[in-house]
């Protein structure tokens, strides 16, 4: 790949993890005549780790061998360096109030020619909710790339209803993804989809990286869902970088009681989209999808399904009460409904809906 001298200067601002995102941006405004973006902070002081000094960043960043030994590394591993001002950089992103100066990519880079939509939720998310994340992703991948975080619970839930042809957004470098417990999942979105991170390789997992990653997330998708989210989820801080940049916000309901929904009842009480099926969705995109085969149930199976929709989930002895029914005359209907793929058992004698 060649680059501009303008991306090459970014390249080197990205391999600097000592400058702060004001630095950064900074410089990065500072380009609007096509000089080196480095210009600004030529006399920063950052230090090396290899000699423990501190170093002017014009003396220590900006020559030719620096910047070529740096792409050459890259490109042996497989990663493109895509650049604020390269071709392959998202449009989406630009749109950004503090756009990423400097994205790293593993695998399918096509995937953000494609209008995107993010789904988010809880790494603690019930059965209902990363259920409906991998359900709903299933449908609309269909039509979108698919974009989430890469934590268990919802987030892959997501990545594995697309299939794994989705984008996941990672918050350090690639050099740290081997020490994951998910790490096989990301591997499967490497070879299948596409990995980004605005980190250089060798930058490690901080807290505080997490957050700030999550508006790329909502930034290069049209719209996020919302699965799951207590009342400090890191999915709130996806769906509000959504809300501050005009994009679309749906949230799926939960009763007044349920923690896990909490954040989710207020996205939808401050006006996100009330998200009851993926039609909400489509349809909000003018999607039409062909109309499925409807699937037969009993007098009975309607029932059954009925109230469990209404609970969320349900004992079978709630499900007896309110039937008046013997618990043994509901396991043969709760098995076909499991069957049909309407609900799912979750342990402890309890159902919910698929």
């Amino acid at each position: 790949m060649k680059y501009t001298p303008e991306e090459l200067n970014l390249i080197t601002l990205s391999s600097i993890p000592e400058l702060n995102y004001k630095e950064k941006y900074t410089a990065l405004s500072a380009l609007t005549t096509g000089r080196a973006d480095i210009e600004p902070i030529k006399n920063s002081l950052i230090k090396r780790y290899d000699i423990g000094v501190y170093n002017r960043v014009k003396e220590q960043y900006c020559g030719d061998d620096f910047r070529k030994n740096l792409l050459d590394q890259l490109e042996k591993r497989d990663i493109v360096c895509v650049t604020y001002f390269s071709d392959g950089y998202p449009e989406a992103l630009k749109k950004l109030k503090d756009p990423p100066v400097t994205l790293f990519l593993k695998g399918n880079r096509e995937l953000l020619n494609n209008k995107c939509f993010s789904i988010v939720g809880s790494r603690k998310s019930a059965f209902y909710a990363c259920n409906g994340a991998k359900k709903f992703a299933k449908e609309i991948s269909q039509y979108f790339t698919i974009v989430s975080g890469f934590a268990p619970g919802a987030d892959s839930s997501a990545l594995e209803g697309a299939d794994y042809k989705a984008v996941s957004v990672i918050a350090f470098g690639f050099d740290h993804i081997g020490s994951l417990a998910n790490y096989e999942m990301l591997k499967k979105v490497e070879a299948n989809g596409l990995l980004v991170s605005e980190y250089f390789p060798t930058v490690a997992p901080q807290t505080y990286l997490f957050p700030i990653r999550n508006r790329i997330i909502a930034g290069l998708s049209a719209g996020t869902l919302v699965v799951s989210a207590g009342l400090k989820s890191g999915a709130l801080i996806t769906a509000n970088h959504a809300i501050s940049n005009g994009r679309d916000v749906f949230a799926f309901p939960y009763a007044m009681t349920a923690a896990d929904g909490a954040g989710c009842n207020n996205l939808i009480h401050d006006g996100a989209i009330l998200c009851r099926g993926v039609q909400d969705i489509l349809g909000f995109y003018g999607i039409l999808p062909p109309p499925q085969k409807r699937i037969e149930l009993t007098e009975e199976e309607e029932l059954v399904l009925g109230i469990i929709g209404e609970e969320g989930e349900a004992f079978i002895n709630t499900l007896s009460q309110r039937l008046n029914l013997p618990p043994f005359k509901l396991i043969p209907v709760l098995s076909a409904l499991e069957i049909k793929g309407l609900v799912a058992r979750i342990g402890g004698n309890r159902y919910t809906i698929c």
